[in-house]
């Protein structure tokens, strides 16, 4: 959901002296409103409107610092998100009147999360333990006092707040950790990675997925020792350091799902650079229909997978906007 703001500023006269004084062609902006904007997350799209009655002189914007910002203006608004952590100026002028808008923008990422029960991590990868990392609840139609959390693997501490429906959780131990939240209806899970201080990984770094990313997932069928097994490469559509960099993932087989979590790569970058993929086998599947979950993105995209008993293996995937399955059967 958007963050939206909108401002009607009420019609601001200039009254001037008579007195005969030389007047300066380029006129000081008066300021006529300023508002503080907070908690917004990184990449969060925050539409600014500025109006006021009988306005007909064009609205312009500036953002400061500009650095990891985009902006794109129609008419009297503008539409800004903002990659980093910080807090930025944006000013929009009129003629000779103008707004002033600071916007905090939180260490955080934003998503899309919809509008059915949704469960976030502020941090997925790279996380040190015990660093606290924030994990939130979307669109839950009960109290959060009604929330139930789990954790698994490992030892853990966690702080929640009830009317923001979050929970802040510290990892006592390393490794692939699977974060639940259960509304006593609907269950969302969020899987993170913990470093581990014992192993030394100088030459590799795990990264978020970068902005506007999407996968592409092709699915093939393989075959060991007599026994079909289905078998899903991920690609991304975006490049990264290496041809060698790699998607972290984790595959549950027989639950049918994926996490993808981020792409271990290089610290240096190497020419040329390359999208980054990963296999993820699904096992020998049973004959029947079984659910088919991705978390890609801190957003979980669901669809199904059904087997033929001549093994054809097809899957239903309604939503595509940041997973794509191609083909859809396969045998």
């Amino acid at each position: 959901m958007k963050y939206i703001v909108k401002y009607l500023l009420p019609v601001l006269i200039l009254l001037g002296s008579m007195a005969c004084k030389k007047t300066d062609s380029t006129p000081v902006s008066n300021v006529v409103y300023e508002e503080t904007i907070q908690n917004i997350k990184k990449n969060e799209p925050v539409l600014l409107t500025f109006d006021y009655t009988n306005n007909t002189a064009k609205v312009t914007w500036t953002v400061s610092p500009s650095a990891n910002t985009t902006i794109s203006t129609v008419g009297n608004s503008a539409t800004i998100a903002f990659g980093a952590a910080g807090t930025y100026k944006v000013t929009a002028t009129a003629g000779i009147v103008s707004a002033i808008y600071t916007i905090i923008v939180l260490n955080i990422d934003y998503a899309d999360y919809g509008t059915t029960f949704n469960l976030s991590a502020s941090k997925q990868v790279n996380i040190e333990i015990n660093e606290p990392i924030l994990f939130s609840i979307h669109n839950s139609n009960v109290s959060g006092s009604s929330i139930n959390w789990s954790v698994f693997p490992g030892s853990f501490s966690i702080s929640r707040d009830t009317v923001k429906n979050t929970a802040t959780i510290t990892f006592a131990s390393s490794g692939f950790i699977t974060v639940t939240a259960s509304d006593g209806t609907i269950t969302q899970s969020r899987s993170v990675w913990v470093n581990d201080p014992g192993i030394t990984t100088a030459n590799l770094d795990t990264v978020p997925f970068t902005l506007g990313e999407k996968l592409q997932l092709t699915p093939a069928i393989i075959t060991i020792a007599g026994t079909k097994q289905l078998v899903i490469q991920a690609t991304t559509t975006n490049t990264y350091h290496c041809p060698t960099d790699k998607i972290l993932s984790f595959a549950l087989a027989g639950d049918y799902i994926i996490d993808y979590l981020g792409v271990t790569i290089s610290p240096q970058p190497c020419t040329p650079a390359s999208v980054a993929t990963c296999t993820s086998s699904m096992g020998n599947v049973p004959v029947g229909t079984h659910s088919f979950t991705i978390s890609f993105g801190n957003k979980t995209y669901k669809g199904s997978l059904n087997v033929s008993p001549s093994g054809v293996y097809t899957f239903t995937w309604p939503d595509q906007s940041g997973v794509s399955i191609s083909p859809l059967v396969v045998q």
